[in-house]
């Protein structure tokens, strides 16, 4: 009864198979059949269907062995090979995801301190490419945006300063928006100022560095209602300045930016502004991390931070 029932099963099934591809071959290469055999292939395929809802296993033997050699004297050679299908697939596959990382996504990952206590070394992220407009490619131009750089953003960007270190040219760095075209930006001792209002700093308490084994003292950032973690080195009471501090007005088409691990960061204060075309989008999403110098092996991926939103 087994084998029976196996049989059956299997014939049904190479029926329901045969007569899906067929139709569809048939479908799709109408114009290049003959008017004639595409008639007999359509009644083979009707009376293959019959047989396959009244249940005669000798009819529906029958019937799919008359409808398979139709099949392979007229259609065989619309059907792709394997080879075929399975190149097609992996040019799509490869299409899809250059489109993704082009428009719509782009991963990330942090290799450095500057942005700690916010971001961590091994943190993996999600920039969002299309937030400030779609980028047209080979060209500068932006479109349909969804919104405008503000500060407090955390951004991706290309090196702007590559004229003068040569081997940065192309480099992605991270880092947060202080100051947007038309602003003045100071610092006075830790304290952020901009526009002449001073950007409050709320202690939190210590912070230590593991990697490093230094010591910092960790704040509450409110950037204009925005507020965020950043860290300056204890027992140091100013911050550097660099060359670009104080700035009377960031130009139009630049942005001023700075690592949220103050004094560990190269950023605007030492190379100047972030020209907007160099930016490739948002952080917005922490979606793994590794803690490569955790001395146990479940411990070197830090689960708390897997899908942490980035503020």
């Amino acid at each position: 009864m087994p084998t029976i029932l196996s049989n059956e099963s299997q014939t049904r099934n190479k029926a329901k198979k045969l007569i899906s591809t067929t139709r569809s071959l048939l479908e799709n290469n109408a114009s290049k059949i003959k008017t004639n055999v595409a008639e007999i292939i359509r009644e083979r395929l009707n009376q293959t269907q019959d047989a396959l809802r009244d249940g005669d296993l000798r009819n529906l033997t029958a019937r799919t062995e008359e409808l398979q050699r139709l099949f392979d004297d007229h259609l065989s050679k619309f059907k792709k090979s394997g080879l075929r299908q399975n190149i097609e697939s992996l040019i799509i596959a490869i299409a899809l995801a250059l489109f993704i990382r082009t428009f719509i996504v782009q991963p990330f990952k942090i290799p450095s301190g500057s942005m700690i206590p916010t971001l961590l070394i091994g943190d993996h992220l999600l920039v969002s490419k299309f937030i400030y407009g779609t980028k047209i490619p080979f060209t500068d131009k932006r479109i349909l945006p969804l919104n405008n750089i503000k500060r407090g953003d955390i951004i991706v960007f290309t090196y702007p300063d590559y004229e003068n270190d040569p081997s940065k040219k192309g480099v992605d760095y991270i880092k947060r928006v202080i100051g947007i075209p038309g602003d003045s930006i100071d610092v006075r001792g830790r304290n952020l100022y901009i526009n002449g209002q001073e950007i409050p700093l709320k202690y939190l308490g210590d912070f230590l560095d593991k990697r490093s084994g230094l010591e910092y003292d960790e704040y509450e950032e409110n950037l204009f209602g925005r507020k965020h973690l950043v860290m300056y080195l204890h027992g140091k009471e100013s911050t550097e300045k660099g060359s670009y501090l104080p700035v009377a007005r960031v130009p139009q088409g630049r942005v001023f930016v700075m690592g949220d691990n103050r004094d560990n960061s190269q950023d605007s204060r030492f190379w100047g502004y972030v020209p907007v075309e160099n930016i490739a989008g948002r952080a917005f999403i922490i979606h793994w991390s590794w803690d490569w110098d955790s001395n146990g092996i479940l411990d070197k991926v830090r689960w708390n931070r897997i899908f942490t939103i980035i503020h």
